[in-house]
């Protein structure tokens, strides 16, 4: 077995999941289908193989990220069960995809978020300071109130506050 290989993999996978949230799997599919040939014969097992170590992967981090409060529940609570119906769904749909298939289904998603990301504006992170604002108000129709989402007449009174 390519202990190294695995070890190295799931480390740097591992970090960056809890880092970023990438979940591991942008780094473990790949290594597995093309430095494991013997181990991951198939993307389906690359694919298969990567979800079972993110499942403990994510709840390492989400442990340290709920510790720091860095979770927003209100979105976990919808999410899991849609999560958990996509991610059956996918896992089915695959055996009907063949591994060419799924190896550039894969090449494109990464692709595709990586020109998104690349092109998009950044987020600026809200300020640290004794500021408070006044959250933005929410239709009884939308289901998840942004937390700490602020308005921008609020924005525009706190800086002329300031001046």
């Amino acid at each position: 077995m390519d202990i190294l290989i695995i070890v190295t993999v799931t480390l740097v996978a591992g970090f960056l999941g809890g880092l970023l949230g990438v979940g591991g799997g942008i780094l473990m599919v790949p290594a597995f289908v093309f430095l494991l040939k013997n181990h991951v014969p198939t993307m389906h097992v690359a694919v298969g193989t990567s979800l079972a170590i993110i499942v403990i992967n994510a709840l390492a981090g989400s442990v340290q990220h709920a510790l720091a409060r860095h979770i927003n529940w209100q979105v976990v609570a919808y999410g899991a069960v849609f999560a958990v119906a996509g991610g059956s769904l996918g896992a089915y749909a695959s055996k009907f995809v063949s591994n060419a298939a799924l190896q550039r289904l894969f090449a494109v998603l990464l692709m595709a978020v990586a020109l998104r990301m690349f092109f998009s504006t950044p987020r600026v992170a809200p300020p640290s300071g004794g500021e408070t604002k006044t959250p933005t108000a929410h239709s009884a129709a939308d289901p998840i109130p942004a937390a700490g989402a602020e308005t921008e007449s609020t924005d525009r009174a706190s800086a002329e506050t300031q001046k």
